[in-house]
């Protein structure tokens, strides 16, 4: 519960500008711009996650979706000691649980960013260019990309996961800027 509150704490700084910056605008118009802070917190996230593969912290909290069954690693900061402390240059570390926090952080404020997408598309459906199955598409793909990241994790690095991840990532990526494009 605190991990999703801390999620829709991380998603209100983009929706709040969003709303703020679209206020009078036509329904499309804010649509478009709804899903281009999306499409750039996706590649965002993207990146992310190849910072933390790159940097081995993969498993910097092997626990899903927390951090040791935390929101953060503060919580979790005596896990974490206990993990470094029994393995130094082992794949638990603070800095490494703060890059893997930072890269789901990320990607649940990016899955709150498509609800609220899918929930205005239907809401709204009639308005739109394009069937409100488009954006629900995408919620059903984040749920998936966040299965395949559940896996990375509780599978411990397996590579079939870790590249379905980032193939999930892109097709991702790709399902937001046609979902852009069409506005």
């Amino acid at each position: 519960l605190k991990l999703a509150m801390l999620a829709g704490l991380i998603a209100l700084l983009p929706l709040s500008w969003w709303w703020l910056r679209q206020r009078g605008a036509s329904l499309r118009t804010r649509l478009a711009a709804l899903t281009a802070i999306t499409v750039f917190l996706t590649f965002d996230l993207i990146v992310f996650g190849a910072f933390t593969r790159l940097t081995d912290s993969g498993l910097g909290c092997p626990a899903w979706p927390g951090c040791y069954g935390e929101a953060s690693p503060l919580e979790a900061r005596a896990d974490i000691h206990a993990a470094q402390t029994a393995m130094p240059s082992g794949p638990v570390t603070a800095a490494k649980a703060w890059i893997e926090m930072i890269h789901r952080y990320l990607a649940m404020a990016v899955g709150a960013l498509i609800v609220v997408a899918a929930a205005v598309g239907w809401r709204r459906r009639a308005d739109l260019p394009h069937s409100p199955w488009w954006a629900t598409v995408t919620l059903v793909w984040v749920i998936v990309q966040g299965l395949f990241g559940k896996y990375t994790v509780t599978l411990k690095l397996y590579p079939a996961i870790v590249t379905l991840h980032l193939l999930g990532a892109l097709v991702l990526l790709g399902l937001l800027v046609l979902q852009h494009e069409s506005f």
